[in-house]
């Protein structure tokens, strides 16, 4: 996936092409501009309201305390990028909008742009990170204090994500009959609660950092399954994991690791395996060869946010081998000492590796 201009006129198509647009100044100018009015627009209530049905501004203005001036502005930006449309003069969500920014949807993406909000002074920091500057620049992703509202905003935000990929994340796991399963950093829950939903006998365990860990319980509580996700405050690093699980998943973790700390991890992993037991893991792994815009932005903001790096495919079967969870899952899934990967379509660059434990 490319993020681009887009011409809106043969004019502007031809100026495009003749290479006359100052692209940087149209990018960095723009981009901030859609990514602020879209966290506003979030924020606000404005789409939440608009979702409820078509309103003029005067309406929204009295109904959400705002005022009217920017509010219009604002909601120009969102008609002109095809979420919001005018008729008769009032505001209404389009099926774009509806699909995406509409909380009821079960597409919504809401809580993620609000959360994206926290974003923009750790993009600011860049230039003193470039000069080897890391402290006091970007706050790290999972530092801020169990009781920080952050916290709330970034779960809600990653659980938005999740749903996008959690139902064909459970399909594609190769496990049969699990009992018992383990979610390193599950966070949300939403990944442990479709695969509980898969299977009616399993029950799992998230271990999580207490902030996260409490916004998980209230989010899988929400979705009725309380009784079969339980929680566990605590760091992947130096947790005790326990044993006997048939299944542990370690999904959109190990960008936040060093290399020797995955396979650490891994061997932790297989020791709390029962023989047989399937390691699932799923997270951004981008080919060097390859070119991505979505995924060369998300390797800039995994660094930019706490320091981490994304690693290449070619490392997932050293780090299984070396944590002795080598044994292949489904058909064909070796090749060359390499792991074939299951890549999930909802979510670009995504990438689902699982390998079993020895029997």
């Amino acid at each position: 996936m490319r993020l681009s201009l887009r011409a809106e006129s043969v004019l502007e198509w031809l100026a495009l092409r003749a290479g006359v647009v100052p692209a940087p100044a149209a990018q960095a100018w723009g981009g901030h501009a859609i990514a602020g009015v879209l966290v506003a627009a979030v924020r606000s209530g404005i789409t939440g309201r608009l979702a409820t049905g078509p309103a003029t501004v005067d309406e929204l203005a009295a109904e959400l305390g705002l005022d009217p001036v920017p509010a219009r502005l604002l909601l120009g930006c969102l008609r002109s990028v095809g979420y919001v449309g005018l008729r008769h003069g009032r505001y209404g969500l389009t099926r774009t909008g509806r699909r995406w920014l509409d909380p009821a949807s079960p597409t919504s993406v809401a809580d993620f742009v609000a959360a994206t909000g926290d974003y923009g002074p750790w993009w600011g920091e860049l230039p003193h990170l470039l000069h080897g500057q890391r402290e006091g620049a970007a706050t790290q992703t999972h530092a801020a204090p169990a009781d920080d509202p952050y916290w709330r905003r970034y779960l809600y935000g990653q659980r938005d994500l999740a749903r996008l990929t959690a139902t064909a994340v459970a399909r594609a796991i190769k496990v049969r009959r699990p009992r018992s399963m383990l979610d390193l950093g599950g966070g949300h829950g939403l990944y442990a609660a479709a695969l509980c939903r898969r299977h009616p006998g399993l029950t799992a365990t998230v271990l999580d950092l207490p902030g996260s860990a409490a916004v998980g319980r209230e989010i899988v509580a929400g979705l009725g399954l309380a009784d079969r996700v339980a929680f566990v405050d605590g760091d992947v690093r130096d947790a005790d994991f326990g044993g006997g699980y048939d299944l542990i998943c370690c999904f959109n973790l190990v960008h936040h690791l060093t290399e020797p700390e995955v396979v650490q991890l891994f061997r932790r992993a297989r020791a709390a395996l029962v023989p047989g037991g399937v390691l699932a893991v799923l997270d951004a792994f981008p080919d060097p060869a390859a070119r991505s815009t979505s995924t060369d932005i998300l390797a800039m903001f995994v660094y930019v946010s706490s320091g981490a790096r994304l690693h290449p495919p070619a490392v997932v079967a050293r780090w299984f081998a070396e944590s002795n969870i080598n044994e292949p899952v489904g058909k064909r899934l070796w090749r060359r000492h390499a792991v074939r990967g299951t890549r999930l379509r909802q979510v670009p660059g995504l990438t689902l590796y699982q390998a079993r434990a020895p029997i």
